[in-house]
């Protein structure tokens, strides 16, 4: 039983108001894609913390379309391959479904749709990075598709910093830092509040203690006290290729004056913070933080009718429900706002109305979406589902179409 609004019923009824979408694409979206090339030099190879490890490079689609993998565990083409975009709701993986407001922010936000220096100076502005070194192509695509498969396929990059200890111990005049791995360290940092000195020793196995050559430290003063090491100060073994490791367990040794309520930093001799790049680990960081908080955005244009009645030759209002402007036609019907003039732009969460056509009970109204969509591409031979979906990385021109339909016979039959 549908019941009338607080209003006389020959002038404003509830009625049942149908609301029906479909996406589609006004571009021109064949593509093809090839095998990619072996020695790109935007390859990039990086560590994930279960220890997978992953090739990363851009997709490139025919014609001069790059798009990122929506599918660690799915295959690339070994042959060339037919691909056509497809809105979100129609992929095969089930998981890449609910996240299209985080990684629509992730392209959006990083390569190739922003720049390599723009993105470095992001990083410094929001504190992840300290130099001024910018981030590489082959840096920003890797940070790129590690923060789409953290989403897709609940992958996680391994950003645990190796120069920050597992455990640390406290004792009369003794600090001790055990470490995973066996870090060769480039450094300390004592931020303390009083005068004291202080050395470093090093050890395999936490029981044989040997001096660190150099590394002395005499604290003058509250604040921030700073060490270098010399290079091989705290080599333990030289590998094969000239690779080095150096000590799992570090203590920090007081013969003058104390250390209470000191806060000892560490930083690594020649290599990465991380077991991946430096420059990767920030702009991965960076990006979840950001696709986090998009994803209490609505991504694309939503039409909710549940206050929608018959007011005389009106029927609304029709909400939008967007995160950027559309642009919106309908048939059948014209579309205008409260005060009854005809509108076409809709802002997000803007109220609006449509009056039907003599006779008419249905209507389309096409929202054109503002700046495009991110959208999918999907192999169109796949008879197993094994091949990669992808994104592509910039929008495309995107119309949602709400068919919607009311009953106007309810309406007569009310107000009789």
């Amino acid at each position: 039983m549908f019941l009338a609004a607080p209003q006389s019923t020959l002038d404003r009824v509830s009625a049942p108001v149908s609301v029906r979408s479909r996406e589609r694409s006004t571009a021109d979206t064949r593509l093809t894609r090839y095998r990619g090339g072996t020695y790109s030099s935007t390859v990039e190879t990086v560590t994930f913390t279960d220890g997978t490890t992953a090739r990363t490079d851009l997709i490139r689609l025919n014609p001069n379309v790059t798009a990122y993998s929506l599918d660690f565990t799915a295959a690339a083409p070994t042959a060339p391959a037919p691909y056509r975009a497809q809105s979100w709701s129609t992929l095969p993986t089930v998981r890449a479904r609910g996240v299209e407001a985080q990684i629509d922010w992730i392209l959006r936000n990083s390569f190739p749709s922003v720049g390599t220096a723009e993105l470095s100076r992001r990083l410094r502005d929001a504190g992840y990075s300290d130099t001024a070194a910018n981030i590489a192509e082959h840096e920003a695509i890797a940070a790129t598709q590690a923060a789409i498969w953290f989403f897709t396929n609940d992958l996680h990059l391994d950003n645990r910093p190796l120069n920050v200890p597992t455990r640390t111990t406290r004792e009369a005049g003794v600090l001790t830092f055990e470490f995973d791995g066996a870090p060769q360290l480039g450094g300390y940092t004592v931020d303390a509040s009083a005068d004291a000195v202080v050395s470093l020793q090093k050890s395999i196995d936490g029981n044989n203690w040997q001096p660190v050559a150099g590394s002395a430290l005499h604290l003058s003063g509250a604040g921030r006290h700073r060490k270098a090491l010399g290079v091989g100060a705290t080599t333990s073994h030289t590998h094969p290729g000239g690779r080095a490791t150096g000590y799992c367990h570090y203590r920090l040794v007081v013969t003058e004056g104390s250390l209470d309520g000191a806060e000892i930093g560490f930083w690594l001799q020649g290599t990465s913070h991380y077991r991946n790049a430096d420059r990767i680990v920030q702009l991965y960081d960076h990006l979840l933080a950001g696709a986090r908080w998009a994803a209490r955005r609505v991504p694309g244009p939503e039409l909710s009718a549940a206050s929608a009645v018959i007011t005389g030759d009106r029927v609304g209002p029709f909400v939008l429900h967007a995160d950027r402007p559309a642009a919106l036609t309908v048939d059948r019907a014209l579309l205008i706002d409260a005060q009854g003039t005809a509108v076409t732009n809709i802002e997000p969460g803007a109220q609006f109305w449509l009056q039907p056509h003599l006779g008419a009970d249905t209507a389309t109204v096409a929202a054109a979406v503002a700046g495009g969509r991110m959208v999918a591409g999907v192999a169109e031979r796949d008879d197993d589902g094994g091949l990669t979906p992808v994104v592509l990385t910039r929008p495309m021109p995107m119309v949602v179409d709400f068919e919607l339909g009311w009953n106007r016979r309810f309406r007569r039959a009310a107000s009789r």
